[in-house]
């Protein structure tokens, strides 16, 4: 009986070292909660729904007719009043998506340009106002003109 205790005893050390060496790498693995697989499925999913909510600001180019509708509007609430309108669409090389280039003739008066211009942030955020002139009216009862070129940053692609 004292033999086989005697081994037994003898081969403890090494079995215990051999179970704490398992024991630490099941650690290991039961302490990692999230899969790499798992990580960049959520890494994926944020930037799909961070894109939706870009192509939310930024119009397609075949949004034009919504987009001149929405600078009708503008115009409408400042009493301007829209003589002439152009629309052309390019891609530019450095620009991250198409343009879409809107030339508008107005007659009104020069305040309630600027106020329609001011108002451009909120109608179209991705719109930055290219070129602007004015006429002053020489004449009594004449209107003030002006022409305003505004480029339109799009996402290529349509709703």
């Amino acid at each position: 009986l004292f033999i086989p205790l005697w081994l037994i005893n003898q081969q403890q050390p090494a079995k215990q070292v051999e179970l704490k060496a398992t024991l630490a790498n099941l650690e290991k693995v039961l302490a990692v909660e999230e899969t790499p697989k798992a990580k960049l499925e959520i890494e994926l999913r944020q930037l799909k729904a961070e894109t939706e909510a870009a192509r939310a600001v930024y119009p397609s180019t075949t949004q034009a007719p919504e987009i001149m509708d929405s600078l009708l509007e503008l115009a409408k609430q400042n009493d301007i009043k829209i003589t002439s309108t152009k629309v052309s669409t390019s891609k530019p090389a450095k620009a991250l998506g198409p343009t879409l280039t809107i030339e508008l003739g107005l007659a009104g008066q020069v305040p309630k340009f600027q106020n329609s211009m001011l108002a451009l942030d909120d109608k179209l955020p991705t719109s930055q106002i290219k070129q602007v002139s004015f006429t002053i009216a020489v004449k009594e009862g004449e209107e003030d003109t002006a022409s305003i070129t505004i480029d339109i940053l799009c996402y290529e692609g349509s709703n």
